[in-house]
């Protein structure tokens, strides 16, 4: 280093990088142990349990910093979180309210015991005779009767001065015996301080005071005395010993170093108190005398079940009657109330013409006069309303479905049809129907009604029998041809007739008017020989001709046709043919004349000279002059409508 001056500061630096490195590393572990949190973590980890067990050692300071950090932790997780904490701590508190319910339980049951005793029995009786005649109150009188031993008082007594330390009384010796308590005290001083004032280490002392007995237990700086009604066991003995030793154990210097403050000796009241024991005659009866209780008790649960099964019932029942009756079409009800002991009340609106709430009520089991039903009239128009008021009016037969969409009524199903033609006419007067729909019905038709609308509308003559075959109008027997063609015509607008068969109806027209024809046709006129001058048979023939000819007019009228009459004038075979021409054609209108002068028209007669005489018949070939000289007739029908 010497030789080399120039560098003796690199030098110096490399001597302290060598002679310092090891320190120099470890500071820098130090440092970044302090820097690194972590690890700064994991060090304390690994002292905190043995640094907590000796803190806890020596003082509570450290539990007292960190109780206001884990109450608040604990309390804001519980409030984030309850869910948790309720699933850690559920077998503890399962286990404890198991505990405390069945222990509640038992105190009910020997609690009730004790009252059935005292109240429902004989001894009970005459306890409360006693109660009044010695002006004791009753529990006083129980107490007395029942009571095996009670402790009443204990005193921590110190054994040098005979000064009562501590002094604890249970409740009942407290309110009735205050004054025995001083007087009591007093005794046991006075017994302390002449018994136990050598320090002497005795056994149990015991003396009477009237009805109380007292037992002193000594311990090396203070006694125990207990002030005991009734015959106490011998273990309650050992409670005071161990009691008054564990004092000792507790507070042994403050005992021995007593020098008149008590008040450092009221932490052990718990203890005292640990010692007013009881046992009463009911605490060891046994299972025995529980009867009675369990007997009113189920005879109460039965009565209070019974009662909440009626009375369930009967709050079914009026649910079920409100929930029918607002169901019911024309019915809205607004409020309903059912008390104990008022008569229930139903309120609400309803469609007089509809609505009868007295048939909801029988129908629900409820006497509709124990009920107030305060009503307000309203016209009620849904659809379930429209179809009762509907149904009401029009009785629809079962066959038939009725149902209502916006006012229009929709009719299905089979319906007869006098009843749908009723409902046609007068749906629209129930209030809310503004429309029919019956395109769905089916309509039922009665034959006997069929054939009633049948008469009266054509009046059908009595030699006509009608009949309906599978929607047919079948006629038989005789009628005129106006008729039949007025029912051709018009049978269709008889609802259910779809057509008609006359095919067994004989036409008396037609018949008038062939019978007619025939007579015309049948008649002959005579003239005499070369005359155009009617005979006086002829004249007879043709008198009668007339009222034939209009009987066979009239008749083809109503057939519908128009009929032209020829008249067929003839002369016999003698003379020349231009001759027998002229004289044919002079009687035919001989005739016609006639006819014409009788009324009727001309043009519906036609003379034709028929001239050469006529081929004479079998019959008249032996007298065949007379048939061939006269008109004979002939009938020509065609229908009206053709000729025109």
């Amino acid at each position: 280093m010497r030789g080399l001056p120039g560098n003796s500061k690199e030098a110096f630096e490399e001597l302290r990088r060598l002679i310092l490195s090891g320190e120099r590393e470890q500071l820098r572990d130090l440092r970044d142990r302090l820097s690194n949190k972590e690890r700064r973590s994991q060090d304390v980890a690994s002292v905190l349990p043995e640094a907590l067990k000796l803190s806890r050692e020596r003082s509570d300071e450290l539990m007292q910093a960190l109780r206001p950090a884990v109450e608040g932790s604990i309390k804001e997780s519980i409030e984030k979180e309850p869910d948790a904490f309720v699933e850690a701590l559920r077998p503890i508190i399962g286990s404890m309210v198991r505990r405390s319910i069945a222990e509640s339980l038992g105190n009910l049951m020997r609690s009730l015991n004790r009252t059935l005793e005292r109240n429902f029995s004989w001894r009970g009786l005459k306890w409360r005779i006693e109660a009044l005649r010695t002006r004791r109150s009753v529990d006083e009188v129980v107490m007395l009767h029942s009571l095996i031993y009670r402790v009443e008082q204990v005193f921590l007594i110190d054994r040098k001065t005979g000064m009562s330390l501590l002094r604890v009384t249970s409740d009942f010796a407290g309110r009735n015996r205050s004054g025995m308590a001083a007087g009591m005290l007093e005794v046991i001083q006075a017994l302390v301080r002449d018994s136990f004032a050598t320090g002497a280490e005795s056994g149990i002392e015991e003396y009477w005071l009237g009805e109380l007995q007292g037992w002193i237990v000594p311990g090396p700086y203070a006694c125990l005395a207990a002030v005991i009604r009734g015959d106490p066991p011998r273990e309650l003995a050992t409670t005071l010993e161990d009691t008054i030793e564990s004092i000792h154990i507790l507070k042994g210097s403050a005992l021995a170093n007593f020098k008149g403050d008590a008040a450092a000796f009221q932490s052990l009241r718990p203890d005292l108190e640990a010692c007013l024991l009881a046992q009463y005659a009911a605490d060891r009866t046994g299972s025995g005398k529980n009867v009675r209780a369990w007997i009113v008790v189920i005879t109460v649960a039965a009565f209070l079940t019974a009662s909440a099964i009626v009375g369930l019932r009967n709050e079914l029942r009026w649910r079920r009657f409100v929930a029918l009756l607002n169901a019911q079409p024309g019915v809205a009800v607004t409020s309903d109330h059912r008390g104990w002991f008022s008569k229930p009340e139903i309120t609400g609106l309803r469609d007089p013409s509809l609505a009868d709430a007295t048939v909801v009520a029988r129908a629900a089991g409820i006497d509709p006069a124990r009920v107030q039903f305060h009503w307000k009239d309203f016209l009620a128009l849904d659809p379930a309303t429209i179809v009762q008021r509907f149904q009401k009016r029009f009785s629809p037969p079962a066959s038939a479905q009725v149902s209502s969409k916006d006012g229009v009524l929709v009719l299905a199903g089979s319906a007869p049809y006098d009843w749908l033609e009723r409902v046609r006419r007068e749906a629209k007067f129930v209030p809310g129907v503004s429309g029919l729909d019956d395109s769905a019905v089916t309509v039922v038709y009665d034959a006997a009604a069929i054939l009633q609308r049948f008469n009266e509308k054509f009046d059908p003559p009595n030699t006509v029998n009608a009949s309906v075959v599978q929607n047919t109008l079948v006629l038989s027997g005789e009628a005129s041809q106006q008729w039949l063609d007025r029912v051709r015509s018009d049978v269709s607008m008889v609802p259910a007739i779809k057509s008609v068969d006359t095919s067994k109806v004989a036409n008396l027209d037609e018949r008038t008017f062939q019978r007619s024809k025939s007579v015309i046709e049948k008649a002959f006129i005579y003239f005499f020989a070369n005359k155009d001058d009617i005979g006086s048979d002829g004249l007879i023939t043709l008198s009668r001709l007339p009222d034939e000819i209009r009987r066979c007019e009239a008749a083809a009228k109503h057939l519908g046709w128009n009929i032209t009459l020829e008249v067929l004038g003839y002369a016999d075979a003698a003379g020349d043919e231009a001759k027998n021409i002229d004289l044919s054609q002079r009687r035919a209108h001989k005739v016609g004349d006639f006819l014409s002068l009788c009324g009727f028209q001309s043009t519906a007669l036609k003379p034709i000279g028929m001239g050469g005489a006529a081929k004479p018949s079998r019959t008249e070939r032996a007298n065949s002059e007379p048939a061939q000289r006269g008109v004979a007739f002939k009938i020509i029908a065609e229908s009206a409508s053709a000729a025109r």
